[in-house]
């Protein structure tokens, strides 16, 4: 029993990481042209996950998935005579097999629970071995390589410090734990020797030697999880571009194309022993001299930022979500029940659903009378104008005493076409009901009771502007490229041009104006200190002396910098759209933004 019981808990373990794992996949895409080390330091969780059992326990989860979703009971289903028969038949079917009698006198149905229940068991025990008997295989192979390869590197001569030259080893690695050594092949020219030293000598600062052996025993351990070989592969092959970039940050960026010949000149086959020492040549090399020749150092205060948002998700990856049970995770669950009220809501709003809206409320006259833009006619329910009209938003998490009340304030992001965009705001009140016996309620759930709506479009002090755009500790707002509001304002400026008609975007040709009509901003005045990147910092100070801070970019700052990269004055040659992009269209920035500065 008890290797069933570690079995399934390294299946727990398995699932659990496999789902991080994609997530690290996701990111790293995401993190495509963004400094390696950050994506390295992303795998940290999922070995935390491969190889710890355990963990914290939070509603901060980013988890979405049951930790422990594998258990014997549930393998077999729970399908106990217990479960399925009562207590009688459980009972009768106890006493019979403590007297020993022939499993055919119990009723059929126990004696297809009790069949089934067995089955499982023996595929649970089966499986069990059969994984037991795998990563023993795997780990006393690469127990064995290693020492094959100690053995070897006795005729290794010390050259200096903790450098050794070896004969016949295809790269220069890593190899050790306690005291770790550098080994390098006989026969590299001065400039090799210098690159694969100060690349080796990251490794070794890093500790990355002792990362890779956990990571290569994590391997061992989920060795039929096909997702841990991929996290194994993509972890080494970021952590070699990592220590690649760290190499050309201290030589400077003019060593590139030397750096690139050493990794090409010293590239090698895997070496599969165990910890898998850190290699000079290993990684997918192609991949690595790319991104040697297009690396570009980032600004210390960007890579800070997405630090900190990395962080923030490792951290969410590595607490388990919280379950039934306790008197806290019930109220969370009451918390879920409210906080699915107003998401569901506030998607009605979004999709104009007037029944699902009026179902929301208490009953259908409070909704009439709280919404004025809520009709029926013919039985069929109606809701909302025209133009602009709410299309996404974003919600507080709902308050209120007790269990049977709560308030909740949402903020909608109303559009128009020219592009512009307004927000909302509702603040709603809801009831815990229960559907009475006399039928004057015919649902149960919680239902919303009171609505007020404001409209912030027109923003005259620093209060109004926090009330739209601030709540649970950071800003909110649509994103403007994202939603493809730039390709808008950049088609519509090449229709004007191609027709001769004025230039209906000039309020985002400035990062003053774009900021005052995009924030909805009026009676104030707005000063921009603007940057050589393509960023400015608005300071808009309102009627009554207030001020906000506001931090603008050019959406089309890049693709002018391309063009004018590329035929040298930024205008021969270019079509209409090109034209058109290379304006100037203030947008808000919304990285530096939500990041809480400026």
């Amino acid at each position: 029993m008890m290797m069933t019981t570690i079995f399934t808990t390294v299946l727990n373990m398995s699932l659990t990481a496999g789902y991080c794992i994609i997530v690290v996949i996701l990111l790293r895409f995401l993190l495509k042209r963004q400094p390696k080390i950050l994506s390295y330091l992303l795998w940290s969780v999922v070995l935390f996950r491969l190889l710890c059992p355990v963990s914290l326990t939070s509603g901060f989860s980013l988890l979405r998935m049951d930790t422990d979703i594998v258990s014997q009971e549930n393998f077999m289903g729970q399908h106990t005579v217990e479960n399925t028969l009562g207590n009688n038949l459980n009972a009768e079917a106890a006493q019979k097999t403590e007297e020993g009698s022939d499993v055919s006198e119990l009723p059929p149905v126990v004696q297809q629970e009790q069949y089934q229940a067995s089955g499982a068991q023996t595929f649970l025990v089966v499986g069990a071995w059969v994984w037991f008997t795998g990563a023993v295989l795997f780990i006393l192979y690469g127990i064995l390589s290693a020492y094959r390869l100690k053995r070897y590197l006795q005729k290794a001569v010390c050259v200096e410090d903790n450098l050794y030259e070896a004969e016949k080893i295809p790269s220069p690695f890593v190899f050790g734990i306690v005291c770790p050594r550098i080994y390098l092949p006989t026969g590299l020219s001065a400039q090799e020797r210098r690159y694969v030293v100060e690349h080796e000598r990251v490794h070794a600062a890093r500790k990355d030697y002792l990362v890779k052996i956990l990571a290569w025993f994590a391997r061992c351990i989920h060795w039929f999880n096909p997702l841990s070989w991929l996290f194994f592969a993509l972890m080494e092959n970021d952590m070699e571009m990592s220590c690649d970039e760290a190499v050309l940050r201290k030589l400077g960026m003019e060593a590139k194309e030397d750096y690139s010949r050493a990794l090409l000149s010293l590239s090698c086959d895997r070496m599969e022993i165990g910890g898998c020492p850190p290699a000079f040549g290993e990684g997918r090399v192609k991949d690595r001299i790319r991104n040697v020749l297009t690396y570009r150092r980032r600004t210390a205060a960007t890579v800070a930022v997405i630090a900190v948002l990395l962080l923030a998700i490792v951290l969410g990856l590595s607490l388990n979500p919280m379950k039934r049970g306790d008197g806290e995770t019930e109220e969370l669950l009451r918390l879920g029940e409210k906080d699915q009220l107003v998401n569901d809501y506030a998607n009605a709003w979004c999709n104009r659903d007037g029944e699902t809206i009026a179902g929301l409320y208490i009953d259908e006259d409070t909704a009439f009378q709280k919404l004025p833009m809520l009709e029926k006619a013919g039985g069929e329910y109606s809701f909302g104008f025209s133009s602009p009209w709410p299309d996404e938003f974003w919600r507080t998490i709902p308050t209120g005493e007790g269990t049977d009340k709560g308030t909740s304030e949402i903020r909608y992001y109303a559009w128009t076409s020219d592009p512009h965009v307004a927000v909302w705001k509702e603040e709603i009140t809801f009831v815990k009901t229960e559907a009475g016996d006399d039928g004057s309620l015919s649902h149960s759930g919680y239902r919303i009771t009171d609505s007020t709506l404001t409209y912030f479009d027109s923003i005259t002090t620093e209060e109004e502007y926090m009330d739209a755009y601030w709540g649970d500790g950071e800003y909110h707002f649509t994103d403007y490229v994202e939603r493809g509001f730039v390709e808008a304002i950049n088609f519509q400026t090449e229709y004007d041009t191609e027709n001769g008609e004025d230039d209906r975007n000039a309020v985002y040709r400035t990062p003053e104006t774009a900021a005052e009509y995009i924030m909805n901003l009026i009676g104030g005045t707005g000063t921009a200190k603007t940057a050589s990147d393509g960023t400015a910092v608005v300071e808009y100070t309102f009627g009554d002396g207030s001020s906000v801070l506001i931090p603008m970019k050019d959406a089309n700052f890049d693709a002018r910098t391309d063009n004018t990269q590329q035929d040298g004055t930024g205008e021969a040659g270019q079509t209409e759209m090109e034209h058109a992009v290379n304006n100037e269209v203030w947008i808000l920035d919304l990285d530096v933004w939500n990041a809480g500065a400026p």
